[in-house]
């Protein structure tokens, strides 16, 4: 399995602190069957410029790749960012944000207030070569309140993604998940982990609940998706469909 975001590098943001937790983390994904890895540490470009990041991350990955060599030897590391979305990006030179080898780029939308700019930017986002990858969506009221503005994100060529332990640890939005998952409306399961406690590596059983309660195809396709994105591939989306409003309320 792969695993598209993750704070698995050390010491460079609220994610693992030091090599320890790293090495920890890496254990833990492997043991969930997870093989690939995408490490993605948090940016904005208001605190500090691409260049300033790119330093700190390269210096961080130096670090996992020499105290944690026994863990990767049976997982593929990649390292991108979690960029958090705003019209300033489209002012950027992207690329060295976008996961390595890849034109894929993690982006974290505000949670307090739904960005209406939110379609154009994405849109704009394709027009430059860059395929957005938006994180945890289930984290966003707005859209839990109403998941069919994924329709128009996806529309405007994002993927979605949801992390693991919402489904696994969180009873009250497992069946919305689960719901928007069925609607195709969710492509990727990934982990967004910080640490063994703070949303802990559980693809496997993540994929199995998928399995369990929305059939192995989707789970299937949910997994290719993932190692199609990690390859540096743009895979098709299965179609999407709209989740029933009644009274302005969506079920």
């Amino acid at each position: 399995m792969t695993d598209l975001h993750s704070h698995i590098l050390p010491g460079i943001d609220d994610g693992a602190k030091d090599q320890n937790v790293s090495a920890s983390l890496l254990q833990a994904q492997l043991s969930s069957g997870v093989t690939q890895v995408a490490c993605t540490p948090h940016f904005y470009f208001e605190r500090q410029t691409i260049e300033e990041f790119c330093q700190k991350r390269d210096a961080a990955k130096q670090v996992l790749f020499h105290y944690c060599a026994a863990e990767l030897e049976n997982i593929t590391v990649q390292v991108g960012a979690e960029v958090l979305f705003s019209p300033g990006l489209l002012e950027l030179d992207l690329k060295p944000l976008c996961m390595e080898n890849t034109s894929l780029m993690l982006v974290e939308l505000p949670t307090s207030y739904y960005p209406l700019w939110t379609c154009d930017v994405l849109y704009r986002l394709g027009g430059l070569g860059v395929v957005p990858l938006i994180a945890h969506v289930e984290r966003y009221p707005y859209v839990m309140e109403n998941p069919n503005l994924l329709l128009d994100w996806i529309s405007a060529g994002a993927y979605t993604q949801v992390n693991a332990t919402s489904l696994v640890q969180h009873k009250k939005r497992k069946e919305r998940i689960l719901k928007m998952i069925r609607h195709r409306l969710i492509h990727v399961i990934a982990t967004d982990t910080h640490s063994l406690v703070k949303r802990p590596p559980l693809m496997g059983q993540a994929i199995t609940l998928i399995e369990k309660n929305c059939g192995t195809q989707i789970a299937q396709e949910m997994c290719t998706c993932a190692d199609a994105l990690f390859a540096g591939e743009a895979p098709e989306q299965p179609e999407a469909t709209a989740m029933k409003q009644l009274f302005g309320h969506v079920f």
